[in-house]
């Protein structure tokens, strides 16, 4: 590939991350129901017909959006995972790192996720990505899990995502509450000593 042809490649994919990113803020300022086109571009600060060049439809842009945030909550927990290996982190500082992943997720990724997850219930044809996105994070918890002793972490994994997912919402409303962060924290330790077949010690 020739240099210029290879430029306006990158040009277009960093075009595409930016509609991506406008997607995820409309999502979360004005709602799913809000997504189009013209919404999307205007968002990102492009000409109206930018969105249907690189999105053949409003789904689909909805789709990369929902993908987008399923990648960077699995990403993270990627990056817990290659310390686990390392024995850097043990189960305290686990439940330390996921109360962080949850406080210090980005409000309009956080957002978006639950609208989309609300919406899938009148909009079937988004059931599909919101179901891809509860699994990729479902997959990445289990394997988190696995590294600190559970077995059969499937059962255990959903537990995990649904209380994330439930401090989620209340970090949403209440943005900032230390007591809820304390809650978290506790309940995650918890709920892994409860899958653990020795006592919870750190590595």
């Amino acid at each position: 590939m020739n240099p210029s042809r290879r430029s306006h490649y990158a040009r277009g994919r960093e075009r595409r991350t930016e509609l991506v990113a406008a997607a995820i803020a409309v999502i979360a300022e004005k709602g799913l129901e809000r997504v189009t086109f013209r919404a999307v571009a205007d968002r990102a600060g492009f000409p109206a017909s930018t969105t249907s060049y690189f999105f053949d439809s409003v789904p689909d842009v909805i789709d990369a959006a929902i993908t987008q945030i399923a990648d960077a909550v699995t990403d993270k927990v990627a990056t817990l995972l290659t310390a686990a290996r390392s024995e850097t982190v043990g189960r305290d500082e686990l439940a330390e790192a996921l109360v962080e992943l949850v406080t210090g997720q980005d409000n309009d990724d956080s957002v978006a996720q639950f609208e989309a997850y609300l919406a899938a219930r009148r909009r079937p044809e988004l059931a599909e990505a919101v179901h891809r996105i509860m699994g990729a994070i479902e997959e990445a918890t289990e394997r988190a899990l696995e590294m600190f002793g559970v077995e059969n972490p499937a059962l255990p994994a959903r537990q995990f995502v649904a209380l994330i997912d439930g401090f989620t919402l209340h970090e949403i409303a209440r943005p900032g509450d230390p007591v809820s962060r304390v809650a978290l924290r506790d309940s995650m330790i918890r709920l892994l000593e409860s899958h653990l077949s020795s006592p919870a010690t750190s590595r």
